[in-house]
């Protein structure tokens, strides 16, 4: 019976301890506006999400980020209002041994509206990218957006032509 119990437990703490390599932070401050941040990571991950408001401005920062199959994904989106609309979105994906990839978007307006969206995806071996998007705002509208993608896939396995040892080629043809 505790042979039993110890299998469960170590097989509970493998499992968890699986994607324990996430790390994730949301952060909101708010003097007088709405702030709210999300931060979502899966895999090998390290992403963070600020948001802050004052003086009636609503400011909104999301970040999600996936590192799987070795590959590390990271970002920051931050959005900044002071008495305007701020919105700020990251997304940061590496997939295979090795990508890497970084999406940092920054938004930050005074009494206007600022909108920043950054998309980084690196799949593949050794496939780096990052994309990085800023929009800052004085009473008027102002948008920023950046992508980048790398889906290197480097074969390594070169392909020889493979020629029969049986057969000569019209050698006998010709010897007469």
């Amino acid at each position: 019976m505790n042979r039993i119990i110890t299998t469960i437990a170590l097989a509970a703490v493998c499992l968890l301890t699986a994607e324990a390599n996430a790390q994730v932070t949301a952060s909101s401050y708010s003097t007088g506006g709405t702030a709210i941040s999300t931060a979502r990571g899966y895999g090998n991950t390290q992403l963070n999400a600020t948001a802050v408001a004052t003086q009636g401005g609503y400011a909104r920062a999301n970040m999600y980020g996936q590192g799987t199959n070795g590959g590390f994904a990271r970002g920051n989106s931050t959005a900044i209002s002071h008495g305007g609309v701020a919105i700020s979105n990251g997304r940061s994906i590496a997939n295979g041994w090795g990508a890497q990839s970084v999406a940092n978007s920054t938004a930050r307006t005074y009494q206007g509206f600022a909108r920043s969206n950054s998309n980084a995806v690196a799949n593949g071996y050794w496939a780096q990218a990052g994309a990085d998007a800023n929009t800052s705002t004085f009473q008027q509208y102002g948008s920023s957006s950046a992508e980048a993608i790398d889906n290197r896939m480097n074969n390594y396995n070169p392909v020889y032509p493979t020629y029969s040892t049986g057969v000569q080629p019209m050698r006998r043809f010709f010897q007469r």
